[in-house]
């Protein structure tokens, strides 16, 4: 059978299902065109060449063929596979939450080139750095808030601009962190270890997350509720 070559795509592997006996229908995300579903045939036979490129991180130069409405996966070069994320659960199970997330926000056809260059530095930092658990998926969040407008006011007080003297709340409407004096009803006390551990993750690089010494447990939870806030969705628990 003849395939016409019509398009190469650089993307990452983010999901995939079962299709008839031997195929895979997968979800790659793409720098060119967002997300994009693709069928790799015959790819559960124990010799398949493509065998590698259908794995869920794989990062590579896709060729895509169309056929019958189907976009069908031709060829590869794999750039990275993120090995090590599969030699160890807590980074594993912490970039498939990573990946949910962008299936979540990101939109089928539409081009995204920021957030496609913030996965692809978080699941580099996770498969290669030794960062703190929860302090990539944390630093995710921060950075797509910001990426999509919803940037977090961690410096001053949301509402009144002031500088945080005491306590802090956090606001169950707007998911920002206010002072005492403009603290309402729907707010809820956080600790202002917490509040400083968002603002250093907020003010450093990925590739430095190693140096932190935290815990983000407290952290992670107030960015999972923000994220549902902002977006009606659950961050996957791990």
């Amino acid at each position: 059978m003849v395939y016409k070559l019509e398009e190469k795509l650089k993307g990452i592997i983010i999901g995939s299902k079962d299709y008839k006996e031997k195929d895979k229908i997968s979800t790659l995300f793409t720098i060119e065109k967002g997300l994009v579903n693709v069928v790799f045939k015959g790819v559960k036979s124990p010799n398949a060449k493509l065998k590698v490129a259908k794995e869920i991180f794989c990062f590579g130069e896709y060729l895509i063929t169309n056929k019958n409405n189907y976009s069908i996966v031709i060829g590869c070069d794999m750039i990275d596979s993120f090995f090590n994320l599969s030699q160890d659960i807590d980074k594993y199970m912490e970039a498939c939450a990573i990946l949910c997330i962008v299936k979540d926000i990101c939109k089928y056809g539409q081009q995204d080139v920021a957030l496609f260059l913030e996965l692809l530095t978080a699941l580099k930092v996770l498969a290669y750095e030794n960062a703190p658990k929860k302090s990539v998926i944390v630093k995710f969040l921060i950075r797509i808030f910001e990426t999509m407008g919803y940037k977090l006011n961690l410096n001053k007080c949301a509402v009144c601009g002031n500088d945080f003297f005491g306590k802090r709340y956090f606001c169950l409407d707007t998911g920002e962190i206010c002072c005492v004096g403009c603290k309402e009803i729907n707010t809820i006390e956080i600790s202002a270890e917490s509040h400083t551990i968002l603002r250093i993750i907020s003010n450093t690089d990925y590739n430095k997350l190693t140096s932190l010494k935290f815990k983000f447990i407290d952290c992670f939870n107030l960015m999972k509720f923000n994220y549902k806030l902002r977006f009606n969705k659950e961050v996957q628990n791990f």
